[in-house]
């Protein structure tokens, strides 16, 4: 059989896990194919999207190309960028089996084969190594106390005092806050660049640490990355490594540790759930400190050395996914031949974009005096901000002068909209939240119109969260050019500053909803009024609702100003909403600083992630409330919400590129 020819690419050249992947890759390549420069080969594979992209692309046309997911495809659905590459790539290589289910979920099938790790690098050492014993003296790690690692990095080289909230280096921070509060004795050992916030926070808690590293005024990458083999070593040190990520696709991390023979703990992200034994996967820093706390006293995770460390080997080696990749090639021929067309991102960096203050946008949306809905505070936000850029922006008008058109679903007059388009092809961005007929539980015919218009007009489609893209494709939709943003507040408006402090009297509950409809949750507020201990708690809802309360002090619609007073008198805010797609009134108590007590569906999970807790059935609210009651400070340091100034900023990028 002729063996395949093949380039491949997508590292970056800096030491990163993306460069690992690129190197194992073409270690279990090489077994049956030729890699060959790009102007030989017949198949581009490509270990990362966005180092694809970054090559000369109509260098690619006749070949196929096969890319893998290195992290979680609904994160990168939030980038604008990769749309460009789900249009040039033929097949997707997942490399978790959480990754596969979401692309699944949005209807694209992908190969699967696993992350690998280098077992000849990383392995388990005996206790009396040298290079253990001189790199412990070096540092000056002190023995005979428990070595908590991370390695990774959190913060951004263009911004190295703010947190990469991706990392969770505030969820390792809550971690190691919480046992110290338990006076327990611990120590932390620091590795790799850009550490700069999680460095900081530790010495302002004063909590005991080593950085593996040297100072430096600018970024560390190319001065502080470490050699694998020194790595290796101490992970071979520590008790417990722990990854804190609130979205990944490996990481690394826990193939690294598990070959290496290091206890670890993660957060349910990438391949946690499948590799790690579920007791070393928590959901919450208060679940982790517990762990690591009965792993202290007992040794709970020791169990768990071995068991990780045979998945590592089983499954995460080149020479175990060479068949994967075989199968793969032998299929090669169903893979489309990428055609030569070039992406929108080449095309806007190959050109001078506009400035904001060059940019006419025509906002379609029939808008409310509040208090109104959801949609139509988000639409007033983006207005605000946008003009604040410098855009100048116009409401339903049909002007030529226009540069691009932002409709708001259905929620505007389409008709006249309909008539004015028929001049010609017009730079659409379609903003879509629903499905609408699950929202409400009628109105399918909506939901038609919706997608009718977006497959006629859209340049590009702005879904409101990765569960609306779901849905959407559960009723054989595709919207065009997606990118998921979630929706922002006005943080002029709803901000946490002044907020009342827990502690002072009872607890303070409180919901709110503009509509009425039973779905917003109405029965779930009555069953909690009645199952409330009214001792401890009090309730407050402001809005309209399906029910009526007895206890439930209820307040009718306020404008958005007085609701944000309202909200920071409070503590704990509660939505049961079914089928929301991205929920204003959660996002404006999560920005007043409420953690949340939410109903698990629609795009809460998304919104709240660690700034709360979930229930499934009402009967597990209390428990739940009470638990948030315990760690209110946690939670309510964890939460994180987009202003509208960041969510705009995502939305001008967007049309510079419909626009180029």
């Amino acid at each position: 059989m002729k063996r395949p020819k093949v380039y491949i690419t997508g590292g970056e050249d800096a030491g990163w896990a993306i460069d690992e992947d690129l190197r194992l890759a073409a270690q279990a390549l090489e077994s049956f194919v030729d890699l060959v420069p790009l102007a030989e080969a017949d198949i581009v594979h490509a270990v990362y999207w966005y180092g694809l992209l970054g090559e000369d692309m109509a260098a690619f046309a006749g070949k196929r190309i096969l890319c893998h997911i290195p992290g979680e495809p609904f994160r990168y659905l939030a980038d604008p960028q990769h749309t460009a590459a789900m249009r040039v790539v033929g097949r997707w290589i997942t490399r978790t089996e959480q990754a596969r289910t979401e692309m699944r979920e949005i209807s694209v099938e992908t190969a699967l084969v696993p992350y690998l790790v280098d077992v000849d690098v990383f392995k388990p050492l005996p206790e009396e190594d040298p290079d253990m014993g001189a790199l412990r003296k070096k540092w000056n790690i002190p023995e005979n106390t428990y070595l908590i690692g991370s390695f990774q990095r959190d913060t951004e080289g263009a911004d190295l005092t703010s947190p990469k909230l991706v990392k969770g280096p505030d969820i390792l921070l809550e971690i190691l806050i919480q046992l110290k509060e338990k006076g327990r004795a611990f120590y932390v050992v620091l590795a790799g660049p850009r550490r700069n916030w999680i460095i900081r926070e530790l010495e302002r808690h004063e909590i005991s640490y080593t950085y593996l590293g040297r100072a430096t005024e600018g970024d560390d990458l190319r001065v502080n990355t470490l050699p694998r083999e020194e790595l290796n070593l101490v992970y071979n040190l520590l008790d417990l490594y722990i990854v804190a990520s609130r979205s990944e696709g490996g990481p690394h991390a826990i193939l690294e540790a598990a070959a290496s023979g290091c206890k670890v703990i993660s957060t349910p992200v990438g391949m946690a759930p499948e590799t790690l034994e579920p007791k070393c996967v928590y959901r919450h820093p208060a679940q982790a400190v517990d762990i690591i706390l009965k792993d202290m006293d007992e040794g709970y995770l020791i169990d768990s050395v071995e068991t990780h460390r045979r998945r590592a080997l089983e499954k995460h080696t080149p020479a175990a996914v060479i068949h994967l990749l075989k199968g793969i090639y032998e299929g090669i021929d169903a893979v489309p031949v990428y055609s030569g067309y070039e992406p929108r991102r080449a095309r806007t960096y190959a050109a001078t974009p506009k400035a904001a203050n060059q940019i006419k946008v025509c906002l379609w949306h029939s808008f409310f005096k509040p208090p109104y809905g959801g949609g139509n505070q988000f639409m007033m936000g983006l207005r605000k901000s946008l003009l604040a850029k410098g855009v100048e922006v116009v409401e339903n008008i049909l002007d030529e002068s226009v540069d691009a058109y932002v409709l708001n679903s259905i929620h505007f007059d389409v008709e006249r909209f309909l008539e004015f388009s028929k001049r010609g092809r017009l730079n659409v961005l379609h903003r879509i939240d629903g499905p609408i007929s699950l929202i409400r539980g009628y109105d399918l015919e909506k939901d038609e119109l919706c997608y009718e218009l977006n497959a006629k007009f859209a340049s590009a489609t702005v879904l409101q969260s990765a569960w609306v893209y779901k849905r959407i494709t559960d009723l054989t939709y595709s919207p065009v050019s997606p990118t998921i943003i979630h929706n922002g507040v006005d943080t002029d408006i709803f901000h946490a500053r002044g907020k009342r402090p827990l502690g002072e009297g009872k607890v303070r509950l409180i919901s709110t909803s503009w509509s009425n409809n039973e779905r917003k949750g109405g029965p779930v507020y009555k069953w909690i009024e009645q199952n409330l201990d009214w001792n401890k708690y009090e309730y407050t809802f402001v809005g309209n609702a399906s029910e009526e309360f007895e206890h439930i002090r209820h307040i009718p619609p306020v404008p958005s100003e007085e609701l944000a007073d309202l909200l920071r008198e409070h503590d704990i805010y509660i939505t049961a909403s079914r089928n929301d797609p991205c929920s204003n009134a959660l996002i404006e108590a999560l920005a007043c600083g409420l953690p949340a007590l939410y109903y698990d569906d629609g795009g809460h999970p998304e919104l709240v992630s660690y700034g709360g807790l979930p229930f499934s059935v009402q009967e597990e609210i209390p428990g739940r409330l009470e638990s948030l009651v315990s760690h209110y400070g946690s939670f309510q340091r964890l939460i994180t919400v987009a202003g509208m100034d960041a969510v705009a900023e995502k939305y001008l990028h967007i049309i510079r590129k419909i626009i180029s």
